[in-house]
């Protein structure tokens, strides 16, 4: 594989183990080091990511995450992407939300592995599937 492919599946693998809540398998695509910021601030290492994740996906009944076009340039040991994605959720307390947004990436090879160094949100929309929510980050995230 290229790492183009590579950066490719990192991409959907992160999108597969969302939707299965696979925490775990979820936190091994980051570096030891890495970054997460989805809009209420960047937590950094794999502690902070492994509790931000956990404290994210405790929202949720189900989450359906789905990554489209994105971008990605690499060379031997570190890379660079922007990746558009789609997330439809239900709440625990039974609210529906449909997520639009794209994440900015950096990359590094691990081990020959590509993880994710760093994953920055912005959040494009935010509501019902029918457009009729919020355009931008929704109350009390930043972009």
């Amino acid at each position: 594989m290229n790492s183009r492919d590579d950066i490719n599946n990192l991409v959907h693998s992160y999108c597969d183990r969302v939707c299965n809540n696979d925490q775990e398998a979820w936190l091994d695509l980051w570096t030891e080091d890495g970054v997460w910021n989805i809009g209420r601030g960047p937590v950094h290492g794999r502690n902070e990511i492994r509790a931000a994740m956990a404290t994210a996906m405790d929202l949720f009944e189900s989450v359906i995450q789905l990554a489209f076009n994105g971008t990605a340039t690499t060379d031997e040991a570190a890379g660079e992407g922007r990746w558009y994605f789609s997330e439809f959720a239900k709440t625990k307390s039974g609210k529906t939300l449909f997520y639009l947004g794209y994440y900015d990436d950096t990359y590094r090879c691990v081990d020959d592995e590509w993880k994710f160094a760093s994953r920055t949100l912005t959040w494009l929309y935010q509501g019902p599937p029918d457009l009729s929510g919020v355009f931008g980050p929704p109350a009390g995230y930043s972009s």
